[in-house]
């Protein structure tokens, strides 16, 4: 009777086989990371798209009732006015991808709020001006119910009032930092501090060079946006420069606008201006990004950049 013997793996069989299950394996593994990997990715680009739009909404906001001749960069880097805002300069300087220098986007805003109240509204844009006393010249407007104004303005700042805003005379001048006193070589020009008002009369002080013809607004604040070194994105309101002496950005409210912010930019198109009513300005915001490694990047390569146009309006 004849018995056939079964035979099993041999150890060099058995060896081979592991080590072909194991590179099977191994790259079954790399292809679930990537895919992984490259939805991590996908929705982190997606998710910072998406905070850098967040960002450029609220910044629209602002912008649109900026006073145009009054937006400026300030380098910190260069730490040599009375705002501790460092070297004012003109914009026009990409400042992400400009390493030399550390800007903060400045600005005065109009205040729209004050147009706000009823029937009456707190503001005329054409209001009567009486230079009869040159360095007290007076604002009238039966138009404007300026007790109003006071009072929307003491509600946003209770520490503030219409004595502690100033009217913007706006006269085509050039030149935003001396202009509006971001540089302290420039002195008070384009604009008149509010001393006190009653419902229809604003005294004033330190006369900004005006007419009576030109257009005037009301401003109240003073805005600034800076990039920290943490990413945070911050906003900084409720400062006057037009005061003696000047404040400071900082001393002013900070906001956080938004987180993992690599930097911001603003420039303007001269060939879109609208004369006394503005030009066309483009905001930029770029959000960090990812290393190899998906650890969040400041490399200017890996930053994810999103840009609006907005029309400044004033």
């Amino acid at each position: 009777m004849k018995i056939s013997l079964r035979r099993g793996f041999t150890f060099i069989e058995l060896l081979f086989v592991i080590v072909i299950l194991g590179i099977v394996g191994g790259i079954a593994l790399e292809a679930i990371r990537l895919y992984y990997e490259g939805i991590y990715r996908t929705q982190m680009y997606t998710q910072r798209v998406n905070e850098a739009d967040h960002i450029l909404d609220q910044l629209s906001k602002y912008f649109e009732n900026a006073i145009d001749m009054s937006i400026v960069n300030l380098d910190q880097d260069k730490a040599d006015t009375a705002l501790d805002g460092g070297d004012c300069a003109e914009p026009g300087i990409e400042a992400d991808q400009a390493t030399a220098h550390d800007y903060t986007v400045a600005f005065l805003g109009v205040d729209v709020d004050s147009l706000r109240t009823g029937s009456t509204p707190g503001w005329s844009e054409q209001p009567i001006m009486n230079f009869t006393v040159p360095l007290a010249p007076t604002l009238t407007s039966n138009d404007a119910n300026f007790t109003a104004a006071d009072n929307v303005i003491n509600v946003l700042y209770p520490a503030s009032s219409l004595a502690d805003s100033a009217i913007y005379n706006h006269q085509g001048l050039v030149g935003s930092c001396s202009h509006f006193n971001w540089d302290t070589s420039g002195g008070l020009q384009g604009y008149y501090p509010i001393t006190a008002s009653t419902i229809h009369t604003l005294s004033l002080s330190n006369p900004g060079g005006g007419d009576d013809g030109s257009q005037k607004y009301l401003i109240r604040t003073g805005y600034a946006f800076r990039v920290l070194d943490t990413g945070d994105f911050m906003m900084y309101s409720n400062f006057r420069p037009w005061k003696i002496p000047a404040e400071p950005y900082t001393s002013g409210k900070k906001s956080i606008l938004g987180k993992d912010v690599a930097s911001f930019y603003a420039d303007f198109n001269n060939t879109n201006s609208y004369g006394d009513r503005g030009s066309i300005w483009r905001l930029k915001v770029c959000m960090r990004g990812l290393e190899s490694n998906l650890s969040t990047s400041d490399i200017a390569a890996s930053a994810i950049c999103r840009e609006r146009k907005v029309h400044v309006h004033y």
